[in-house]
């Protein structure tokens, strides 16, 4: 299995408009790795993509993604959902009024209706202009694309409105979670890679995101054998310093992790 990150950041992507701190300067004038567009990653084996923020199209460019076949939804948040257009209507001829191909989007009917509610997009694309087809995929529900198996896995279990999704090949095992996961009750094993989002440094004033210590205890608990940590917050990064990243690895250093980057390439 073969993944790229398309994007490491968070709900706002860096350089965060407008903001001159430190942190974006460096971003805007070196570019990657410091400049993160919003969390979502390529599938290589089956051009398939995990969510799409709002700056999709310039992820997909900056990697010369030539084609996405599937896309996979986590939740209907702005900065995983809200580049549905720029993704699906590039498969449209407005010229001819017809679509040249369909893209396979797999969600959760709980997620799409979340989705409907906040966007009321999907519908069209896939009944108007047909750009996309629509699979539902509930909890611990599979789909096997090419060799390669995807389970979709609510974080709570069947009632969730936020998913991950593990990846099988042979024995090989990847679970990609990149969001809220405060709330992920599962207890996924034998995992060759984890790719989690990173736990919040700022613990102690934010309450509602998982803390980078109760993050780091999840990791010893599941066990995996390498752990990435995406959607990278550039407010994290402005309070605590860039280098804060490595003071983690540092303390942290019985735990296999790296933090993202957009371009990561990851074999499994």
């Amino acid at each position: 299995m073969e993944f790229v990150i398309l994007g490491s950041g968070g709900a706002t992507a860096t350089p965060r408009p407008y903001c001159q701190c430190n942190v974006c300067k460096k971003a805007r004038k070196l570019g990657e790795p410091y400049k993160r567009n919003s969390s979502s990653l390529f599938i290589k084996d089956i051009n398939g993509v995990i969510d799409c923020g709002e700056d999709i199209a310039d992820s997909l460019n900056r990697r010369n993604i030539k084609k996405v076949e599937n896309l996979f939804i986590t939740h209907w948040h702005p900065d995983h959902t809200f580049g549905l257009r720029l993704v699906l209507e590039s498969c449209f001829d407005f010229r001819t009024n017809k679509a040249v191909r369909r893209i396979n989007v797999y969600l959760s009917k709980r997620v799409f209706k979340d989705l409907e509610n906040k966007m009321n997009v999907l519908n069209y694309y896939a009944n108007v202009i047909k750009v996309a087809k629509i699979h539902f995929i509930e909890h611990n529900q599979m789909v096997k694309i090419g060799k390669l198996k995807i389970i979709a896995i609510g974080y709570t279990g069947k009632n969730s409105n936020t998913f991950s999704f593990l990846f099988k090949e042979g024995k090989k095992r990847v679970l990609y979670a990149p969001c809220d996961t405060i709330r992920f009750a599962q207890k996924i094993l034998n995992l060759d890679l984890l790719i989690n989002e990173c736990g919040l440094f700022s613990y102690k004033t934010v309450k509602s995101e998982i803390s980078f210590p109760s993050l780091m205890n999840r990791i010893k608990e599941l066990n995996p054998k390498r752990t990435i940590l995406t959607h990278i917050e550039e407010l994290e990064l402005q309070n605590w310093g860039i280098n804060y990243l490595r003071k983690m690895k540092n303390k942290y250093a019985d735990s296999n992790f790296d933090f993202a980057y957009d371009g990561m390439e990851i074999k499994v």
